[in-house]
């Protein structure tokens, strides 16, 4: 009977951590560049059970003392959040800073997807990845992500810009760079790159708040690009919406619930059993 709350009460943990996955995507769904997280259900290893000390019917015939019962699950567990890096659909904010990266043409090898990211520095030095192209200029005319965390060029050297941008009249080339005043000849001028990584396996990042990732392990971190690789484009003044899916993920919540609830009848159908076992034992 144990064995029994057990398994409900793992596969109602296991489901309660997917929950909060879905619910964060949910509350997500209009950050620009978020990538959603799957949640992936694993099974406990099964067990076999065998009878000891079984001799047969008496006469010897089972001279090992040991017979099979049968096997025993041992309910799920949440063995990993996944992120899923599909490419959210890009839409128009006529934001002059303001850029999304669009690398759905980008060819697989070996049959993953590599993925391209915007370099930035976080105010403890540390270089993240991002897909949030919604940037700010600050009082020095530095290039920010809405978080404060510097942009890099190629060179993994802060975005070299102009208090200027502010005043939005700017373009941001496909390979991007930065053009102040771009319709006016006389003044126009290329003030820096934005910088750019390729991760060929995009998996091999981990969130590390904020919309940001970094690598697993801390692994080798990949150079940034001087050119941009076929397939891989910047769009001005677009952002990359979430790649959240509001009704399926709406749709996995209710199932979700009702899985969890099931669960819940089973261990109050055990806790059941268990006081009826202990009102006869006071008897």
């Amino acid at each position: 009977m144990l064995r029994g709350i057990d398994t409900a009460a793992s596969g109602m943990i296991a489901l309660q951590r997917r929950q909060e996955a879905l619910t964060n995507n949910l509350a997500n769904i209009e950050t620009p560049g978020y990538k959603k997280v799957d949640t992936t259900l694993r099974s406990f290893p099964e067990v076999l059970l065998e009878r000891i000390h079984d001799s047969g019917n008496g006469n010897g015939s089972n001279p090992t003392g040991f017979s099979l019962v049968g096997s025993l699950q041992q309910g799920v567990y949440a063995q990993e959040n996944i992120s899923s890096f599909a490419q959210g659909d890009l839409v128009t904010t006529d934001n002059p800073l303001d850029v999304a990266i669009d690398d759905r043409a980008l060819a697989g090898q070996n049959g993953q997807k590599p993925g391209a990211f915007f370099a930035v520095m976080t105010g403890a030095g540390e270089v993240r990845y991002t897909r949030n192209g919604r940037f700010t200029v600050d009082e020095a005319g530095q290039l920010r992500t809405t978080e404060g965390y510097t942009v890099l060029n190629p060179n993994g050297q802060p975005v070299r810009t102009s208090a200027e941008l502010a005043g939005g009249d700017v373009s941001i080339s496909a390979d991007g760079e930065i053009i102040l005043y771009p319709d006016d000849l006389s003044r126009r001028t290329v003030l820096d790159r934005i910088g750019l990584v390729l991760i060929q396996n995009p998996n091999d990042l981990i969130k590390d708040g904020n919309g940001l990732f970094k690598l697993e392990g801390g692994g080798n971190p990949p150079p940034l690009l001087t050119e941009l690789p076929a397939g891989v484009q910047l769009r001005h003044k677009m952002i990359e919406k979430s790649n959240v899916d509001p009704t399926m993920t709406m749709t996995n919540m209710m199932e979700n619930v009702r899985i969890y609830e099931a669960n819940q009848k089973v261990l109050q159908a055990y806790d059941k059993s268990l006081e009826l076992l202990n009102s006869i034992g006071r008897v």
